[in-house]
């Protein structure tokens, strides 16, 4: 039995809402854009009282969510350079940054093998002040309903089991 996409999206969407903020899809980028979310943490440690801080981390993530009935290769790329060219300006370096993480995940139908390839070679590494101010890091991940299958670049090997988690969810 076919995967609805839309239920798809709908479990994926409250899985994101959760913990994070979740702005609907842009109007003016022309791009399957379904929606984006942000994550930001931080924790601190101290001693007797907060302002005697010893330390502090700060943690954000930016989701990008698309969704097509078809995703072709160039529809791909068009995507991922979106979500690096919104997402990295939003990253703000500075003494207590851990760590950002830009995710890219694509639901389609049926995707393309090349598509497919195009999102698993995807990578974006940088390290800000040879990593004294974190470091940010893309999680790409592409979702065939039509096969049921999840693949992700080598860093997003980790949203691979929450995918395949709502995937088995929509089969029951």
């Amino acid at each position: 039995m076919p995967i609805v996409r839309e239920r798809f999206l709908e479990k994926l969407n409250d899985s994101y809402s959760y913990y994070y903020d979740v702005v609907e899809g842009e109007a003016g980028s022309g791009l399957p854009l379904i929606f984006m979310a942000e994550f930001h943490a931080r924790d601190e440690g101290y001693v007797l009282v907060k302002r005697a801080r010893i330390w502090a981390a700060e943690s954000n993530e930016y989701a990008y969510i698309f969704s097509v009935p078809v995703l072709d290769e160039e529809t791909a790329e068009k995507c991922l350079d979106y979500t690096l060219e919104d997402a990295v300006p939003r990253i703000k370096p500075h003494r207590e940054h851990k760590d950002s993480y830009i995710i890219a995940v694509f639901v389609a139908d049926v995707i393309s093998p090349e598509a497919e390839k195009a999102i698993c070679r995807r990578k974006y590494d940088k390290s800000f002040k040879l990593g004294l101010e974190g470091w940010s890091t893309l999680k790409t991940a592409a979702v065939d309903l039509e096969k049921g299958v999840v693949r992700t670049n080598k860093a997003g090997a980790n949203i691979q089991k929450t995918l395949k988690k709502l995937l088995r969810s929509e089969r029951v």
